[in-house]
């Protein structure tokens, strides 16, 4: 996600829901190039859930941390809190969103709509 904040604008795709769980899974690139960590995040939206994906290396990130096989240290969204994202990157899955590519939205939980 980028850690920029922006404000509600009148075209897009925003998602507001309340963050219900956050994992993170860590896995070998098919190239053999490295550990890559999936952080995915569950939103909970009127009337479903959104995923929330994250793709990060643990030797540019600080934030994430893998002994071994295990992820031991990955940013986490404070749980059952409310959140409003900006969509900028987004798939279907078995019928299911999921948000790859997002901006934290400043002042989410005030925002119309």
């Amino acid at each position: 996600m980028d850690h920029t904040e922006t404000k509600i604008s009148a075209g897009g795709i925003y998602v507001r829901g309340i963050i219900v769980s956050s994992s993170a899974n860590a896995f070998q690139r098919k190239d053999g190039s490295g550990i890559v960590v999936k952080v995915q995040h569950e939103i909970a939206t009127q009337p479903g859930v959104v995923l929330f994906e994250q793709y990060m290396d643990p030797k540019e990130s600080k934030e994430v941390k893998v002994e071994g096989d295990k992820v031991v240290a990955f940013p986490q969204l404070a749980q059952f809190s409310n959140l409003t994202l900006k969509v900028l990157r987004y798939r279907f899955d078995r019928e299911r969103f999921i948000v790859t590519g997002a901006e934290q939205v400043m002042g989410g939980e005030s925002a119309p709509g």
